[in-house]
């Protein structure tokens, strides 16, 4: 089935909805500065973020394999537009929040191995989810005709393996976090 080209404007709305609330939490949240609300916001959008970023690497990646063209670029063009404005949003908003909340608990110190750590794997994970994700879904939301479905296979696949590296360093940063918090 074919969509309208009208359609794919429709997802303006809910996009702004998943950058918006992300945001407009964050900026509550650091406004208050309460330590229990800011942890909420971070571990909150932490969550969601490495979720996506698992359903993308480790379950995306074998529907895209297995569906028709036709479905397989409906699914790119309606789901895609709409992550683009989530995803960046989490992936800044995310350790933004951290970093404050770090800061207003005395535990981000220039120096500590896990702060250098934590600071490092936090730039490979910006780097890699702009290289990996926004990049391709950016080429795949922009094309207004059907894109040949070789090259939308591989972007994709492009994609669901950045959401997997990212799944892994999310994970592994999740870990040292808990690490650094108990055992601070």
């Amino acid at each position: 089935m074919k969509y309208p080209e009208k359609n794919r404007d429709g997802l303006l709305v809910p996009a702004i909805l998943v950058t918006s609330v992300p945001a407009v939490a964050t900026i509550a949240a650091i406004a208050v500065r309460n330590v229990l609300i800011l942890d909420y916001d971070h571990v909150l959008l932490g969550a969601i973020w490495t979720g996506i970023d698992v359903f993308f690497g480790l379950i995306f990646r074998f529907v895209f394999k297995e569906v028709s063209r036709e479905t397989r670029q409906t699914v790119a063009k309606r789901m895609l537009p709409a992550t683009l404005f989530f995803l960046p949003a989490a992936s800044i908003l995310t350790p933004l929040v951290g970093y404050y909340l770090a800061n207003i608990e005395g535990l981000w110190v220039t120096g500590n191995n896990i702060v250098n750590a934590v600071a490092v794997i936090a730039i490979v994970l910006a780097v890699t989810g702009y290289v990996t994700i926004f990049y391709p879904s950016i080429l795949i939301a922009i094309e207004k005709e059907s894109c040949d479905d070789g090259i939308l296979k591989r972007r994709l696949s492009w994609i669901c393996n950045g959401a997997l590296a990212q799944a892994i360093l999310q994970i592994g940063l999740i870990s040292l976090m808990a690490y650094w918090v108990v055992f601070q």
